[in-house]
C-alpha cells in the first residue's frame, strides 16, 4: 500500500459486510475492476466482511446488482466522518483547519534554543549573542546558514572556541566549548581584597591564612561585615596589603514550622479528559471554554508562541481532567510520621544541601495542638562556613 493509499484511508474508511450466494465472485469483480480492498474475512456461509476506502465504496453498488448481494455498512473510521459528525460546528471546523495550517507554517520556524556544553558562560550570554549572529526565536529557519551563524557567534562572544548547530524540527540545539579559563583561586592571589560575611550568625571559629581577623570568636556578625582583611599588620614593617583568606565557622538559630490537618482533601481523578483550544495576544487569554460549570477539571496548557507585528501571540491546547474532591482523615500518630519525614528532608535536600561544610549542631521538637490541626515546629541550630572575597579598588587600599 504506497503513500497515498494510506493518506487516502486516513480520510475515510469503511468495514463493508456483503451477504448472498455470489460472494466469490463479488470479490473477484472487485479485483477486475481495479477496486481495492482488504482484510477479507468469511463470517459465515454466504457472509464476507472487508474493508475499503469511502473513495471506491460507490463502485460497490454496480457488482453488487450484478452478483445480487446485498451490502451493509458495519463500521466508519476516518477523517470525513469525524468532520461530517460535527458538520454544524461550522466556526470549530474553521478553527480546526486554521490552527492545522498555522501548525504546519510555524513549524518552519525555530522555536526553541538549547545550549550544552557551557560551563562559566550563561545560557541567557550565549543566546543573545547568537541574536546578534541572526538567529533568534521566532527566526525562519529555511534557508539558514548554519557556517556563517558560528563564525557571527565566535566574533560576538571571544570566549567561545568551537561551536556546533544541529536543528531538529523547531528546536535549535548548540553546542559549544570554552576557551579555558584561569581558575578563581588563581586569580584571587593576585588581587588585592578582603574576606566579607555572606551569611549572619555567631562566630565560632576564624582562622586567617592571609590577612587579619577583624572579628573574635563568639562575636555576631551581620551580611556584609568584613570577616578577614586583606592587610599584614607588623610592629616592625609596614602594614602589606595581600589577598584575605582564611577559614570562618557560625552558628545560625532558625525555626521550621509547618501545620497538618486532620482532615484533608485529595483529587480523584475520573479518567475523563476534555481538550479545548485558544490564542493568547499580548497576555491576554482567550480559551474556547465548553466545560461544564458543574465539575472541577485540572486545565494543563501547551503554547507556540510567535510574534507578529511587534504583538506577541500564542496558539494554546488545553487538556482539561476532571476530577472530584474528596475528604479523608489522618491520626495524629500519621500527621507526626509524616511530619518528621518532612522536617528531615527539608533539613537535608535545603537546608544543608545549601550550606558549605554544614552540619546540624542541635533540635528541639515542638508539637503544639488546636481543634483541627497539628502545628509541628523545630527550633534547630546548623554550623556552616561562611565568607567570600571581595576585591578592594586601589582608593580603599591600604597605602604607607
Amino acid at each position: 500500500m504506497g503513500i497515498s493509499d494510506e493518506l487516502t484511508n486516513i480520510i475515510g474508511v469503511v468495514t463493508v459486510e456483503i451477504e448472498g450466494f455470489f460472494t466469490e465472485r463479488f470479490i473477484n469483480l472487485c479485483k477486475i475492476n481495479n477496486i481495492k480492498i482488504w482484510d477479507i474475512r468469511t463470517i459465515v456461509k454466504g457472509v464476507v466482511r472487508f474493508k475499503i476506502n469511502i473513495k471506491q465504496f460507490k463502485k460497490l453498488r454496480k457488482i453488487a446488482r450484478k452478483t445480487k448481494c446485498k451490502v451493509r455498512i458495519k463500521d466508519k473510521k476516518g477523517l470525513y466522518f469525524k468532520l461530517f459528525r460535527y458538520r454544524k460546528r461550522k466556526f470549530a471546523i474553521i478553527l480546526l483547519f486554521l490552527v492545522i495550517a498555522l501548525s504546519i507554517l510555524f513549524s518552519t520556524f525555530i522555536w526553541k534554543i538549547e545550549v550544552t556544553g557551557n560551563c562559566y558562560l550563561t545560557e541567557e550570554q550565549i543566546v543573545d549573542s547568537l541574536k546578534k549572529s541572526g538567529v533568534y526565536v521566532g527566526k525562519n529557519k529555511i534557508g539558514i546558514d548554519k557556517r556563517e551563524i558560528i563564525n557571527n557567534l565566535r566574533v560576538n562572544l571571544s570566549d567561545i572556541s568551537w561551536a556546533g548547530i544541529d536543528i531538529s524540527g523547531s528546536t535549535l540545539r548548540l553546542e559549544v566549548v570554552e576557551k579555558t579559563k584561569i581558575a578563581d583561586d588563581q586569580i584571587q592571589n593576585e588581587k588585592i581584597g578582603d574576606i566579607i560575611a555572606n551569611k549572619s550568625g555567631l562566630i565560632t571559629k576564624i582562622v586567617p591564612e592571609n590577612g587579619t581577623a577583624k572579628l573574635k570568636i563568639g562575636s555576631y556578625v551581620e551580611e556584609g561585615m568584613v570577616l578577614i582583611e586583606g592587610v599584614m599588620y607588623s610592629k616592625v614593617l609596614e602594614p602589606e596589603n595581600v589577598s584575605a583568606k582564611g577559614i570562618v565557622i557560625v552558628e545560625n538559630d532558625s525555626i521550621y514550622e509547618k501545620e497538618y490537618k486532620y482532615v484533608n482533601q485529595v483529587k480523584e481523578y475520573t479518567n475523563k479528559n476534555k481538550y479545548t483550544i485558544g490564542i493568547t495576544i499580548n497576555s491576554k487569554e482567550n480559551m474556547l471554554n465548553y466545560l461544564n460549570k458543574n465539575k472541577k477539571y485540572d486545565i494543563s496548557k501547551s503554547s507556540k508562541t510567535f510574534n507578529l507585528f511587534s504583538n506577541t501571540i500564542s496558539l494554546d491546547f488545553y487538556k482539561c481532567s476532571e476530577y472530584i474532591e474528596k475528604e479523608y482523615s489522618v491520626s495524629e500518630d500519621e500527621i507526626l510520621n509524616i511530619a518528621r519525614s518532612e522536617w528531615e528532608k527539608y533539613l537535608t535536600d535545603d537546608v544543608l544541601k545549601n550550606a558549605i561544610e554544614g552540619k546540624l549542631i542541635k533540635s528541639n521538637e515542638i508539637i503544639s495542638r488546636t481543634s483541627d490541626s497539628i502545628i509541628y515546629k523545630v527550633e534547630y541550630t546548623i554550623s556552616e562556613r561562611i565568607g567570600e572575597f571581595r576585591e578592594r579598588t586601589k582608593n580603599e587600599q591600604y597605602t604607607y
